[in-house]
Order: structure tokens, then C-alpha cells, then sequence
């Protein structure tokens, strides 16, 4: 989409009121007075195609438009996406069954998908027959929504504690779950991190028909709760792509920054991910399989047996990767992207 005709998109679909309440929120941490805040919010709108959070969450009232440049803003983001995505495949990522048929090599763990009562295809004696199989001697399953993001609706079951199959399969129906798979066991390395969750690592590739690279990644791990992700009390940090090292102090989304983990006590700089030459392996050959979705974010996690695919996703957040405390130079990472573009090899 040409850059004029994505502001004239934007404007249309703003919410203007949400923009004065930011602009307080940048004020009162800057000292710069609000109607000049909202002034260069418009400014990094027209001329970077930032959206009033991109401002708000990259903290760019303190850059200069050298290093405003530099920053994969949502405009930026959104071509991106245009560009290296066909949207008539964007739904194998969408729907997590039609992801794991066709990513099933990266999985390495059973899987079933449960049909709707209500679907044409629904055998109901075939879903039990499945369902008692995957569960047999299995001390925990995750149940998983088809379409939803982020970690929502996932619930992790005991399937010993219903009293049969039947009942079991009932509560799968109840909550609307589109698939269910066997819980995955992480890598001793990164339970020392957190060991409630699956610490996932967020691995962004670009194929751009010449050449896979890994863009940048991120690591993520819980605080607290069975999940990672970061809306949901998670935190995250970059990873130095050549070596898997843990770059930055770990940030949660209420911006409170953190050197060790609170729980664990673990230092977050200099952390190493184990396997880390085999999880790139994983991500740069996952990015082949569905070349008409080039711009991925794929979620990695590390057993004691190596890389497993957790999902990939087809509309890569761009805010992980640029805040303030992991951009201490106040440079984003478009440079990054630039040069996986440009790559040919």
C-alpha cells in the first residue's frame, strides 16, 4: 500500500480520542508540554507512519529523525506484511489444526483436532477412539482454541481428573477447543529461567524468495502463571542472534525493567539458550514450507531433545522488539529488515 493512501486508511480508522490520553502519558514522563506532544504524534504519523501507541510504547518523543527512521513502525509493519504475505494463506496460521498438518515435521508431539458437533464432518465414536489414545498414561494435555492469539482460551488438562473419556471429550466441546496435543517438557537450561511456563522463543524470519534469514528474536518466559506471554504477566528480552545470548534486562509490559528473574533469581544478560544453532536450523526450515508467507514470527520451544515448533504467526507484532529499555541508543531494528530484504544468500 502506497504511503499516502495508508495514512488516509489510518485517519480513518483512529481512535482520535485515545490520542490526547497518551500524549498526558508522554508529557508527564518527558516534561514536554502536551500539545507539543500531540503536535510531533501527527509528525511521526504523516512522516513515519507511527500510530499514536507506537509513539506512546517506543518512547519517541527522545529520539531525532535520524533514529525515528530506524524504527519498523505500524505502517511500516502492516507493508511488510502485504508485501511478503499472500493473504490466501494466511489461515494455515491462523487456524492451529491446518498449522499443525502442515508443520507437523517440527512438532514431535501427538496432536488431535476436535470437530464440532456441529460440523458435517463430525464423528463422534472416532473423536473418542482419538481422544482415549492421545490420553492413555499422559499426565497432562493442553487444549488449545483454532483461532485464538496470544495464549487465549488455552487450558491445561489432567485427563485423570475425569472420571472417563466421554466426560473429558464433553468438557472439549464446552470450551470450544479446536485441537488438543501433548504438553511439551523443557530443556532443564530454560527452566532456570522460569519452570512453571514454556520460556518461548519468538523467532522472526523473512524469506524473500532468494534467501531465508533470521531477522531478530526474542525470548520469552513467565512470571508467576503457566504462560509466557507478555500481556499476561509474562516478560521478554532480545537475543543476540549469533550467539543465543540473552541481550537486555527483561521488560513485562508494565514496563517494570528486571536484571534477574524475580522468581528464579537467574541473571538475565549473558543467559544462553541451549540448542541455540538448532533452534535457527528450525526456524530458517520451518520458513521454507509455506514460501507464499515469507514474514514469520514463529514460537520455539527447547526440550532436553531439541527445537519444537509451538506456532508460527503470520501478522509479527512489531512493538517487542523496540522498547525503550532493549534501545538504549534510541535506534530501532528497520535496519534488520532492510538488510534480510536485500539478502541473497
Amino acid at each position: 500500500m502506497g504511503k499516502v493512501k495508508y495514512i488516509i486508511s489510518r485517519i480513518k480508522k483512529m481512535n482520535a480520542s485515545n490520542m490526547p490520553v497518551l500524549a498526558k502519558k508522554v508529557s508527564d514522563r518527558s516534561g514536554k508540554p502536551r500539545l507539543f506532544v500531540m503536535a510531533d504524534m501527527v509528525w511521526c504519523g504523516l512522516r513515519y507512519r507511527a500510530g499514536f501507541t507506537d509513539y506512546e510504547l517506543f518512547n519517541m518523543e527522545r529520539a531525532n529523525g535520524k533514529q525515528r527512521k530506524t524504527y519498523v513502525t505500524r505502517g511500516i509493519n502492516d507493508d511488510l506484511v502485504s508485501r511478503y504475505n499472500d493473504a490466501a494463506y494466511r489461515h494455515i496460521f491462523v487456524n492451529k489444526d491446518e498449522f499443525n498438518e502442515m508443520f507437523g515435521d517440527f512438532l514431535h508431539r501427538d496432536w488431535m483436532k476436535i470437530v464440532s458437533r456441529d460440523s458435517e464432518d463430525y464423528n463422534e465414536a472416532e473423536q473418542l477412539e482419538k481422544l482415549e489414545k492421545l490420553c492413555k498414561g499422559k499426565k497432562e494435555i493442553v487444549a488449545k482454541p483454532r483461532d485464538e492469539m496470544c495464549g487465549k482460551g488455552i487450558e491445561m488438562i489432567n485427563p485423570a481428573d475425569y472420571s472417563s473419556i466421554r466426560e473429558l471429550y464433553d468438557h472439549l466441546q464446552d470450551i470450544n477447543a479446536g485441537l488438543i496435543e501433548d504438553s511439551i517438557v523443557q530443556h532443564p537450561q530454560m527452566n532456570l529461567l522460569y519452570p512453571d511456563s514454556i520460556n518461548t522463543l519468538r523467532m522472526v524470519t523473512l524469506n524473500n524468495g532468494k534467501a531465508v534469514t533470521l531477522v531478530l528474536a526474542v525470548c520469552r518466559m513467565g512470571n508467576g502463571a503457566r504462560v509466557d506471554n507478555f500481556l499476561n504477566g509474562g516478560m521478554m528480552t532480545r537475543i543476540n542472534t549469533e550467539t543465543g545470548e540473552l541481550m537486555y534486562d527483561a521488560v513485562n509490559a508494565m514496563n517494570d525493567v528486571f536484571s534477574h528473574h524475580p522468581v528464579t533469581g537467574t541473571k538475565v544478560v549473558g543467559f544462553r539458550i541451549p540448542m541455540w544453532d538448532r533452534c535457527v536450523e528450525t526456524a530458517k526450515k520451518a520458513a521454507l514450507v509455506c514460501p507464499q508467507v515469507g514474514y514469520v514470527g514463529w514460537d520455539i520451544a527447547v526440550t532436553p531433545d531439541g527445537p519444537v515448533l509451538v506456532e508460527g504467526n503470520e501478522f509479527p507484532g512489531h512493538c517487542l522488539y523496540q522498547l525503550p529499555p532493549h534501545t538504549p541508543d534510541n535506534y530501532g531494528v528497520l535496519p534488520l529488515f532492510t538488510k534480510a530484504i536485500n539478502a541473497t544468500e
